[in-house]
């Protein structure tokens, strides 16, 4: 594992558990393995059901609506505990308000983006 891949994986870790999803969910390692995924081709965003989804299932072996209805129920958990206000923690400014729950693809772009920001830092260094 190269040294990108371990920080986007240990990153999307603690980005994840900071917003209170639990890592017994089987929706966390699937929006870690989406993350991972966007964080390496962003592009794949255009088209969350028809590319992200499919490719996440491929690698963990499920079906597509499996995918899609355990990342919304692990963000639904976040969103009812309170924890999608850690977001702000991670941003370090006020993103997040708790008005309204993420979608998967806003959740899951809003995380690859402040990974790849990290990523971009400690590779300079």
């Amino acid at each position: 594992m190269d040294k990108k891949t371990y920080y986007v994986d240990k990153k999307s870790t603690e980005y994840l558990v900071t917003i209170g999803i639990s890592p017994k969910l089987s929706g966390f390692e699937y929006l870690k393995h989406a993350i991972s995924l966007v964080v390496a081709e962003p592009r794949i965003l255009d088209n969350v059901t028809k590319r992200l989804y499919p490719k996440v299932a491929e690698i963990m072996q499920t079906k597509v609506p499996a995918i899609e209805r355990s990342m919304r129920h692990a963000i639904e958990g976040a969103y009812a505990s309170k924890g999608l206000l850690g977001l702000n923690d991670i941003y370090g400014c006020v993103l997040y308000k708790g008005d309204r729950k993420p979608t998967n693809s806003e959740l899951i772009a809003l995380l690859a983006e402040k990974i790849e920001f990290d990523v971009e830092k400690l590779m300079k260094s």
